[in-house]
């Protein structure tokens, strides 16, 4: 996991120092202006909804020092979230060891919704550590991203992991599984349908992947 942590660094900073050679969006500098200024939360919030819009890997550094302020923090996740840059993962990832609370559980969302791969070992580490209180986040965060690797913990969560987590488990695995399905991975979707029957996280679970699983054959 260390080895993890100096990559997403070593990635952010290659990134922030790739900006200076970033061709200039007027749209992106005046949002990036009024953040760096002493404009209001109102003007601040709504330069980070523009960056969603029109912003680059320029706009990362300037959204990701936002991710833990009080009022801001949801304005500059959805904006990371938006901007199709592995700095801008990267930046939400790093962010997971410094945040708690509601600002960490929607970086953890954010992170799924964007399919971060190289965010899973930290998803992992969250949706088995209860004193960070963002399992079930991490765990539905895992089933959006839906890879091989993502799918493999929640199957190894729903055989082996608490008991509480089992029936969130099961919803994040009956994501991921649909995922893997539409990425052309119907034998890894079977399969962790196969461990959800086995966990019976709940009689309508069960029936809800037996019937997903029947589906897939079909196809």
């Amino acid at each position: 996991m260390n080895a993890f942590r100096s990559f997403g660094s070593t990635l952010l900073l290659l990134a922030v120092a790739g900006c200076a050679t970033l061709p200039t969006n007027p749209a992106e500098q005046a949002a990036l202006d009024v953040l760096g200024s002493g404009a209001g939360l109102h003007e601040k919030a709504r330069a980070c909804q523009e960056l969603a819009v029109v912003g680059g890997p320029r706009a990362v550094p300037a959204l990701a020092a936002l991710l833990d302020h009080e009022q801001l923090a949801d304005y500059a996740r959805s904006g990371l979230e938006s901007i199709r840059h592995p700095s801008a993962g990267a930046a939400l990832t790093q962010g997971l060891g410094r945040l708690q609370g509601r600002q960490l559980a929607g970086a953890v969302n954010s992170l799924g919704v964007r399919r971060e791969v190289a965010a899973v070992p930290q998803l992992e580490a969250l949706a088995v550590d209860g004193r960070r209180e963002v399992a079930t986040e991490a765990l539905a965060s895992l089933g959006m991203i839906g890879n091989a690797a993502s799918a493999r913990i929640l199957g190894n969560l729903l055989a082996g992991g608490a008991a509480d987590l089992r029936i969130p488990t099961a919803h994040a695995a009956l994501v991921a599984a649909e995922r893997l399905a539409q990425d052309g991975n119907s034998a890894e979707a079977r399969e962790l349908l196969d461990r959800i029957v086995a966990a019976r996280p709940s009689d309508h679970l069960v029936m809800v992947a037996r019937n997903q699983s029947a589906a897939l054959v079909k196809r």
